[in-house]
C-alpha cells in the first residue's frame, strides 16, 4: 500500500500547520539542549512535513480492529509459508550463526521477518522524521513518539545518515524487522563488523539485532510460544487471560487436554481465547510474553507462534475456523462508554480492547451468568448498547 504524503493546505488545517511549525522550533531547541549534534538535528528536522494521514492510521491498527481468524488467514497463507521456507534456505548460513549465538530459532526470526515486512519486500516508504513528528505533535501517545523522534536523531548521528533520510512505516518503525529508533539504539548489532548497524541492507545485522532483542527480553531456548489445547466442559473462562499463569501440570490437572509431554514440567503458562469461549484455545508460555514486548497485540504474538510452527513443518496445516467480524474502532469506543454507563468501569474510552476493558466485560458477563471470557464481540456490544439506549 502506497500513500502520497502531502502537506495539508486547506484553511481548516492552517492552525494545525502553524502550531506544528512552532512545535518543530521548540523540538529543535530541546534536541540541541540534550546534546544531539547540530548536523543530526538539521538532517532530521529540516525536511519534516506534517502528515495528517498518520493520525487516521493510528486509529486503525489491524492488530486491534481485525478478528483473530481474519488476521491469521490474511497474514499466514501457504504462499507465505513457502516463501519463508525458501528464505530459511537462502539465508541458512547467517541464520545458523545467529541461532548459535543467541539461541533464538531461525523459524521464529523468519516468522517475525515475514509478518513485519514480507521478508523485506516492503519496509515502508514514509519519511520517518515526518511521521514521528506528526505523531509527537498530535497523536494519542505524544510522549512516546517524541522520545522516538529524539532517538531517530541519535541514530542519524551514530550512523552518519546526514544525506540519506530514514524511511519506514507511518508508526515510526524501520528496516527489515521494523525497529523503532529506541529499539535500534539499544539492541542493534554490528554483526558484520563494518562499523555500522545496518538493519536495512546487512542480513547479519538484521537477524542478529532481532535475536539480540528477543534474547535480552527473556527468550527461553527450547520452549514453545504457544500450543492449541482443548478446554474441558465447565472450564472457568475467567481464568483464560494473558498473564494469569499456572504450572502446566496444574492446567492439565484441571482438564486441559492436548498438552504434549515436552511441556508438562514447565512452571508457567496461561490460556488465551482470542475468539472468545467458543473459539480456539491456546496455552501460551514465557516466549509469548517476550513477543508481546515486541508488539503488544495478542493477535500478532499468536501469529508469530503459528507461523514459526508452520515454517518448521513439512506441510501446511493451519486451518482457522470462521469468526464474526471484529468491532470497529467506533463500536469499541461505544462499548466502553456503555460499560462505564452501566457501572462497569473500563477507564476512559479509547477504542481499544485492553485489559481493563476485558476485566469490565468479565464483570458484566458474571452478572448475567454468561461465560466470563472477556471477549469484546458483537453479542456483548449489542447487549450493552441496547440496554443503554433503553435506559435513556
Amino acid at each position: 500500500m502506497i500513500f502520497v504524503w502531502v502537506v495539508a493546505s486547506n484553511p481548516s488545517h492552517a492552525d494545525d500547520l502553524e502550531g506544528f511549525q512552532r512545535w518543530l522550533t521548540d523540538m529543535r531547541q530541546e534536541a540541541l539542549a540534550l546534546q544531539v549534534s547540530q548536523a543530526a538535528v538539521d538532517a532530521t528536522l529540516n525536511q519534516v512535513n506534517y502528515l495528517p494521514k498518520v493520525i487516521e492510521l493510528d486509529r486503525k491498527q489491524p492488530e486491534f480492529v481485525t478478528s483473530f481468524s481474519a488476521y491469521v488467514n490474511r497474514r499466514i497463507q501457504p504462499r507465505v509459508v513457502a516463501k519463508g521456507k525458501q528464505m530459511m534456505q537462502d539465508y541458512h548460513g547467517v541464520l545458523y550463526v545467529v541461532e548459535e549465538v543467541y539461541h533464538v530459532p531461525r523459524e521464529v526470526l523468519v516468522a517475525f521477518w515475514g509478518l513485519e515486512t514480507n521478508f523485506g519486500g516492503f519496509m515502508g516508504d514514509i519519511p520517518l522524521a515526518s511521521a514521528l513528528a506528526t505523531l509527537s505533535y498530535e497523536g494519542r501517545r505524544a510522549d512516546f513518539f517524541k522520545r522516538e523522534l529524539l532517538n531517530l536523531m541519535r541514530v542519524v548521528d551514530r550512523e552518519q545518515r546526514y544525506d540519506s533520510p530514514v524511511v519506514g512505516s507511518w508508526a515510526g518503525a524501520t528496516g527489515h524487522m521494523q525497529f523503532m529508533p529506541t529499539t535500534l539504539l539499544k539492541y542493534g548489532v554490528d554483526a558484520d563488523a563494518d562499523g555500522k548497524i545496518d538493519i536495512w541492507g546487512s542480513y547479519p545485522d538484521v537477524f542478529s539485532s532481532a535475536a539480540n532483542y528477543l534474547a535480552q527480553a527473556g527468550w527461553q531456548p527450547g520452549q514453545p510460544v504457544s500450543i492449541q489445547v482443548t478446554l474441558p466442559e465447565g472450564f472457568d473462562y475467567s481464568q483464560a487471560q494473558w498473564q494469569h499463569n499456572k504450572p502446566v501440570a496444574a492446567w492439565v490437572q484441571a482438564g486441559v487436554a492436548g498438552v504434549p509431554d515436552s511441556v508438562l514440567s514447565l512452571p508457567q503458562a496461561a490460556i488465551l481465547l482470542p475468539q472468545g469461549f467458543d473459539g480456539p484455545a491456546y496455552m501460551v508460555f514465557p516466549n509469548f510474553d517476550v513477543i508481546m514486548q515486541w508488539n503488544r497485540s495478542v493477535n500478532y504474538a499468536l501469529a508469530v507462534g503459528l507461523l514459526s510452527q508452520q515454517l518448521g513443518q513439512e506441510s501446511y496445516t493451519l486451518l482457522m475456523p470462521p469468526e464474526p467480524a471484529a468491532l470497529s474502532y467506533q463500536q469499541m469506543w461505544s462499548l466502553q462508554e456503555a460499560l462505564n454507563a452501566r457501572g462497569y468501569d473500563c477507564g476512559i474510552p479509547d477504542g481499544f480492547p485492553g485489559a481493563k476493558t476485558q476485566a469490565a466485560i468479565r464483570r458484566y458477563q458474571a452478572r448475567l451468568g454468561l461465560p466470563q471470557d472477556g471477549y469484546a464481540g458483537a453479542e456483548i456490544y449489542s447487549r450493552l448498547t441496547e440496554q443503554v439506549q433503553s435506559a435513556q
